[in-house]
């Protein structure tokens, strides 16, 4: 009965350890699985993506749900926190992207512009007369194509074109005491554009027959209208600190909007979103990228030094 007992007890504390060692095992792997589920988010969106560096040009797709970035060697989409890349179909040492309705144009340094869907489907091309130079706009759903040059001794001549380049219309731009940095158009009132400078942004509604200057002083790097009716501006201005401003010409107001999250690197590009008067894109010239869907209350980077980050 002793000898029974015994082995009843050496089989009880048999079965002890072996299940302390089965759950010591599944907490192992409880926790390995943990840590690479982790790792693979962190890949994942740190990792992942895509990587740009040379950004020529960026804009939405009509519907609004396609935000995309042309390189001079990639064309890259984010859709739904996704970043896509695909390689450039007839690329030709391009130097500039322009935003239109169906897709963008492609511009060469030599004048050599081509009309392209987001799909890289071709839709049209032209050869210029001159060569790439100046600052150049287009009318997001105006079609209108405008060119900004500074003529030694002569000041600077604004030329518009209402057919993609094949005819041209030119106005003399007065009373620009700084040097012109970017050139915007209005996507929806063909007569309304900014000149942003060294000095501060100049506003026109008369095709640049007067304009008003905002942020007198300052630096303007960048500027986006929106698609509203009223003509709305984010403008972003380098400086000590950056800073982003809406302007209102229709009230002849600036309102500074709270931007402490780029203020120590520079905002070059701006992108409001045609079909979603809330959401903005801007790029910073280290290659972040940060989104608001709220009309600037809140924003989230979706790029992170030229490395796309999926999932934002």
């Amino acid at each position: 009965m002793k000898k029974k007992n015994e082995a009843s007890g050496t089989k009880s504390v048999s079965w002890v350890f072996w299940l302390l060692i089965a759950k010591i095992i599944f907490i192992l792997l409880l926790a390995g699985l943990t840590v690479w589920i982790i790792y693979a988010v962190h890949a994942s969106n740190s990792t992942g993506g895509v990587r740009f560096t040379h950004v020529l040009g960026a804009g939405y797709s009509k519907d609004g749900k396609t935000l995309w970035l042309g390189t001079n060697k990639r064309l890259l989409t984010y859709k739904k926190g996704i970043w896509h890349s695909e390689k450039l179909k007839n690329r030709a040492h391009d130097d500039m992207f322009l935003a239109i309705s169906s897709g963008f144009i492609q511009m060469n340094e030599t004048g050599y512009l081509q009309w392209k869907t987001l799909k890289q489907e071709p839709l049209g091309h032209r050869k210029l007369n001159e060569p790439l130079g100046g600052l150049w706009a287009f009318g997001y759903k105006t079609g209108r194509m405008y060119h900004l040059q500074t003529i030694a001794g002569e000041g600077s001549a604004l030329r518009y074109s209402d057919d993609g380049g094949a005819t041209w219309k030119v106005v003399k731009i007065k009373h620009l005491d700084a040097n012109a940095q970017i050139l915007e158009a209005s996507p929806v009132d063909k007569r309304v554009l900014a000149i942003g400078t060294t000095r501060g942004l100049y506003v026109s509604t008369d095709l640049g027959a007067h304009f008003h200057r905002y942020l007198k002083g300052y630096s303007v790097t960048s500027a986006a209208f929106g698609f509203s009716k009223q003509n709305a501006l984010l403008v972003a201005v380098a400086g000590k600190e950056t800073a982003l401003y809406q302007i209102i010409p229709q009230q002849e107001k600036s309102i500074n909007l709270d931007m402490g999250t780029v203020e120590n690197d520079t905002v070059t590009q701006i992108l409001q979103n045609p079909a979603n008067s809330g959401e903005a894109v801007m790029m910073t010239k280290h290659g972040d990228l940060y989104r608001t869907e709220n009309s600037g209350q809140n924003w989230t980077i979706i790029a992170k030094k030229g490395r796309g980050l999926n999932g934002n």
